[in-house]
């Protein structure tokens, strides 16, 4: 009797133990989900940073541009008057 108890309680014992390792294993599964959501989320998020970089670096080039004609525009007219 004492033999089968011992085993019994080893038995439990470790069927406990299985079932913290597979909730365990649950949590992480999930909370593996929820990091590779936001990953794609801010991978998007970054994409979209980029565009936006590029449209307003070739807008701030394009003013540069038209202001510093501007410029020449206005030492030109200086030395005409």
């Amino acid at each position: 009797m004492t033999i089968k108890k011992s085993l019994d309680s080893q038995i439990a014992e470790l069927q406990r133990e299985l079932e913290n390792a597979e909730e365990a294993y649950r949590e992480t599964e999930y909370e593996w989900r929820a990091v590779d959501v936001e990953y794609v989320r801010l991978k998007r998020l970054r994409e979209e940073l980029d565009v936006q970089k590029r449209d307003l670096l070739c807008e701030i080039e394009w003013r540069t541009r038209e202001i510093a004609a501007l410029q020449e525009g206005l030492k030109h007219d200086r030395i005409i008057a």
